[in-house]
């Protein structure tokens, strides 16, 4: 049995090269460094927060950049980061933990501006209240997508048009993505396989 399991974040008025460059950053900040998969040997056993993987495509015809995370825990503490480097991008992310509901986070201006539906908010040192309808319509329609009836998770998937919001991230790197995807890996500093290389 396959538990689904992702987290998916969308990028506005950030070009591929920005978002690349701000998410390299912010993965040195938290102690990793961008490496060659290639060079990872088949079948190694990472420890526990040894690699950090991503995909990146787009942008599509609308300016979106997509990254889709490996690491579900971490994908909202990352948007943050970004968010933080990319002051004048527009964020929406969509988590989906093993075992749990959908959860989603918008940010503009640099951080958190909504959070959508419930959430442990792990990340954050307070507990935002979550969205309603009306601010998260406002925030939907200066991305260009509709407007919403409810503050839901699934409201804010449907309004981005979500493709394969159910396919694990292993699945999404062999290809099994509905576009082109970039593959991006981070290795911990503190890693044998990155002191050793």
């Amino acid at each position: 049995m396959i538990t689904l399991r992702f987290a998916q974040v969308f990028v506005r008025n950030a070009t591929r090269d920005e978002v690349q460059a701000a998410l390299i950053d912010a993965m040195s900040r938290d102690g990793f460094a961008p490496f060659d998969d290639a060079r990872i040997p088949a079948g190694y056993p990472a420890g526990a927060r040894e690699i950090d993987r991503f995909l990146r495509a787009g942008p599509d015809d609308a300016g979106t950049v997509t990254l889709v995370a490996s690491d579900v825990r971490r994908a909202f503490a990352r948007c943050n980061d970004l968010a933080a480097a990319l002051p004048g991008a527009l964020l929406i992310a969509l988590v989906l933990p093993p075992a749990a509901p959908l959860r989603a986070k918008l940010y503009r201006d640099g951080g958190l501006a909504h959070k959508v539906g419930e959430d442990p908010d792990d990340e954050l040192f307070y507990t935002p209240l979550p969205a309603e309808a009306p601010a998260v319509s406002a925030f939907l329609q200066a991305w260009g997508a509709s407007p919403v009836a409810e503050a839901s998770p699934e409201a804010v998937a449907r309004a981005l048009g979500v493709a394969r919001a159910d396919l694990p991230f292993d699945a999404a790197a062999a290809g099994g993505w509905p576009v082109p995807v970039t593959p991006l890996t981070f290795l911990s500093r503190r890693s044998r396989l990155f002191l050793e290389s």
